[in-house]
């Protein structure tokens, strides 16, 4: 890796656990240049602007998402084991991040702000949800759910469990929480079984 992609990784790196501390808004270049010991203006000249600095960091936050959470759980057999995996991929994933979930707290900074931050965050939040859908239609397919379920509904009432434990663990830091996931996603799979 050449040193000036090696200081940008580095850079995205702290931006992404800065991001995922006190929220996407906060990161600046200014912050970002105290933090990692470099000059505004090489940070500058890497990212030419706050809103560019942003997009890349949800961009290589996505990159990490995808090799963390979703490309293992595609390994596993299709249907309720694929569906397992990815729960326990993104907990896994969403626990080792400082503050928690980049992307829940981004959407709550830039949900209602029209930009191209927020074009990038709802597109990466469509394809997560778009995955959801995807793999409660090979659930389908491996014989594990019933045929007529909702594919969009299946989608919601899992990422609402995922955003749920992420609020009693990282918010309300409830020691039962895993506890309580765990029980809550063995009644969601039950509710769509054949």
């Amino acid at each position: 890796m050449a040193k000036g992609e090696d200081t940008k990784l580095t850079v995205l790196e702290a931006g992404l656990d800065m991001a995922s501390q006190l929220g996407l808004e906060c990161v600046t270049i200014g912050n970002l240049a105290k933090t990692t010991n470099l000059s505004k203006s090489g940070l500058f000249a890497h990212f030419q602007s706050k809103e560019n600095l942003q997009i890349e960091i949800l961009n290589y936050a996505g990159q990490l998402f995808s090799e963390d959470v979703i490309v293992p759980a595609l390994k596993a057999d299709a249907g309720i084991p694929r569906i397992m995996a990815l729960v326990d991929n993104w907990i896994q994933w969403t626990s080792e991040l400082t503050g928690g979930c980049i992307f829940v707290s981004a959407s709550g900074d830039f949900s209602d702000r029209p930009g191209k931050v927020r074009d990038v965050l709802l597109h990466q939040q469509e394809e997560w949800i778009d995955c959801l859908r995807r793999i409660a239609r090979s659930a389908v397919e491996a014989g594990d759910f019933r045929q007529d379920i909702d594919d969009d509904q299946f989608a919601f009432d899992l990422y609402s469990l995922l955003l749920g434990f992420h609020l009693y663990y990282k918010l309300l830091d409830d020691a039962e929480t895993r506890k309580h996931e765990e029980t809550a996603l063995v009644r969601l799979l039950n509710s769509y079984k054949q």
